[in-house]
């Protein structure tokens, strides 16, 4: 039997869902995993619906001075206008859904314990053929990684749902695999992915898988070639008692969420009184009280 005191930034019972033995060792080798067919077709659907009533707005360009990762235009990274959360129904309904998926919920229990709580976001990113990547990065003092008395230890982590697909040669969403466990810095030039590409991973999934990364490992996105639109939803999440985002407000929405979903967008607490799963999320209900 586990104890859950063993280690006081976690809270793991015998009643926790946690991820696979096979994704564990995988998480912990490269750094990500990636979770197949997550979301159901009626999701995708809804969730694309919803982006494509949207007036997407330019977001900033993170390829720096970089000549690799500057496209053929950079002018084509998008991202939406207020909250995805906050959408009027049932635009809404598949954002929320991510938040506290199921398909997902075990990974971010074994990851970050039990009691995890969204960091920041959801926020969108749309590329259209020939936009410019994204500088790699990681290794954040926010994110440690370490393996220790059967657990993982790390802090901000991203789940990243795709909504259109990844293919070989796409572009998009990339890592140096197993850099989480790096104790130098990164060379210049490999974070600018000027030098050393073969050691940045392109990350290949369909829509509705969902990649999963420590934001210890280091990571960023290739300039997208693509002819359909790139769109990924990123969740930042961390330990239940640590934030690297402003902590939010309880939302206006609040009573249409479930006891997960809640329980996701709490703000930093201890450990201890954290309302989780395994407890029936007792004491959220005195959240609002």
């Amino acid at each position: 039997m586990i104890d859950p005191q063993a280690n006081t930034s976690r809270s793991i019972t015998e009643e926790t869902v946690e991820m696979s033995t096979d994704e564990k060792y995988l998480f912990d080798l490269l750094g990500f995993i990636v979770v197949r067919d997550v979301l159901s077709r009626q999701q995708l659907e809804l969730a694309n619906k919803a982006i494509d009533s949207m007036e997407l707005t330019q977001s900033p360009e993170y390829f720096g001075e970089s000549s690799a990762l500057k496209g053929e235009n950079s002018s084509t990274r998008l991202g939406q206008n207020g909250n995805l959360l906050a959408l009027p129904k049932p635009l809404c309904e598949p954002f929320r859904e991510m938040l506290a998926h199921p398909g997902t919920t075990p990974h971010l229990n074994t990851i970050l314990g039990e009691g995890w709580r969204l960091d920041h976001g959801p926020g969108l990113i749309a590329m259209d053929k020939g936009c410019s990547g994204g500088m790699l990065h990681g290794n954040f003092d926010n994110a440690p990684y370490f393996y220790r008395e059967g657990r993982i230890f790390t802090g901000l982590c991203v789940i990243e749902y795709l909504l259109a697909d990844e293919g070989p040669g796409d572009g998009g969403i990339s890592v140096v695999a197993g850099s989480h466990k790096a104790n130098l810095a990164c060379p210049e030039k490999m974070l600018k992915w000027e030098q050393y590409q073969e050691y940045v991973t392109e990350i290949n999934a369909k829509a509705g898988d969902a990649v999963i990364f420590s934001e210890a490992c280091t990571h960023g996105t290739l300039p997208w070639t693509a002819d359909h639109q790139r769109r990924a939803i990123l969740y930042k999440y961390n330990a239940g008692h640590m934030s690297w985002g402003a902590a939010g407000q309880i939302p206006p929405y609040w009573d249409e969420l479930t006891k997960p979903q809640q329980a996701a967008l709490l703000p930093p607490t201890h450990h201890s009184r954290r309302p989780k799963a395994s407890n029936g999320f007792k004491g959220l209900a005195e959240v609002k009280a």
